[in-house]
């Protein structure tokens, strides 16, 4: 990492101590991305019924952008649950601040948050592991269909 980075090794140690802690500021930064984009997907449009897709659209696009990333994200999870980082607990969250607001507007079915928030977190997570085992254009297309059909299903009032 230090030789990648072109920095000493030394100086790898003095911001990371070990391992887990490298992996928890990996995960933490990739968290706080995905909720960056998650944010302003979600901010596109007031109309609720509408959000999903804008929000579904902006993940997946994100995944792809860093998937080469995201296997080493996939298999490090349980090694950072080791350090004072738990990795997806601030997008949960944002999953359930967001949720929230539509519940309060009539739009969403209310669903505890203890479970809406690992729930909807899951199955985005899910997606994006499809799209990532086989990233062609249509299997990305069906991904996303797919992801906004459930989500909608699942969480609108009118479903």
């Amino acid at each position: 990492i230090a030789s990648e980075a072109d920095v000493a090794v030394g100086s790898v140690y003095r911001l990371f101590p070990d391992k887990p802690s490298l992996l928890a500021a990996l995960h933490e930064r990739m968290e706080n991305r995905f909720i960056e984009v998650m944010q302003a997907a979600w901010e596109r449009t007031p109309v609720f019924e509408d959000k999903f897709e804008y929000l579904i659209e902006a993940l997946l696009a994100e995944a792809e952008l860093v998937k080469d990333i995201m296997p080493l994200y996939s298999m490090t999870k349980d090694l950072v649950g080791c350090s004072d980082y738990q990795p997806g607990i601030k997008m949960v969250s944002t999953i359930n601040e967001n949720y929230a607001t539509g519940v309060r507007a009539g739009a969403f079915r209310e669903i505890p948050p203890q479970v809406l928030g690992p729930l909807a977190h899951a199955m985005v997570e899910g997606g994006m592991r499809a799209l990532m085992s086989n990233p062609t254009r249509a299997n990305r297309k069906l991904v996303h269909k797919e992801l906004v059909d459930v989500f909608k299903r699942s969480f609108l009032v009118d479903q």
